[in-house]
């Protein structure tokens, strides 16, 4: 009985405190891989896919830094948006963004977009 009692609180914490991409607005992620030297986390690449039927020119989003035992190591906030250069995400279309920031001992990173504006 005792261990059926610690394999269910085992369980209930590792999914609390499991960590995972968020979208919004149809707006989902579909990669973040980490940039690593020497260790030190110095940025990373993340891909987004527009699910929704606007098209999008602008995304705001934070990031999650852990280890890989879980600890949140920091969060910073990260933005992406159209321009002369740069394409609107059309539905059904993805586009990659790379963000540069240091974090010590952080191998993970999560991201929650928190906003997302569609073209007029």
């Amino acid at each position: 009985m005792k261990a059926l009692f610690f394999i269910a609180l085992f369980c209930s914490i590792t999914i609390v405190n499991a960590q995972s991409n968020k979208g919004k607005s149809g707006v989902n992620i579909v990669s973040v891989k980490t940039q690593s030297v020497l260790g030190a986390n110095i940025g990373y690449y993340v891909e987004f896919i527009n699910n929704s039927t606007k098209n999008v020119d602008g995304l705001k989003w934070k990031a999650t830094f852990t280890d890989n035992f879980g600890e949140k190591l920091g969060e910073r906030e990260g933005d992406w948006q159209s321009g002369n250069f740069i394409s609107e995400i059309k539905p059904g279309a993805k586009t990659k963004d790379l963000e540069n920031n240091y974090i010590e001992g952080a191998t993970k990173v999560f991201i929650t977009i928190t906003s997302v504006h569609f073209v007029e």
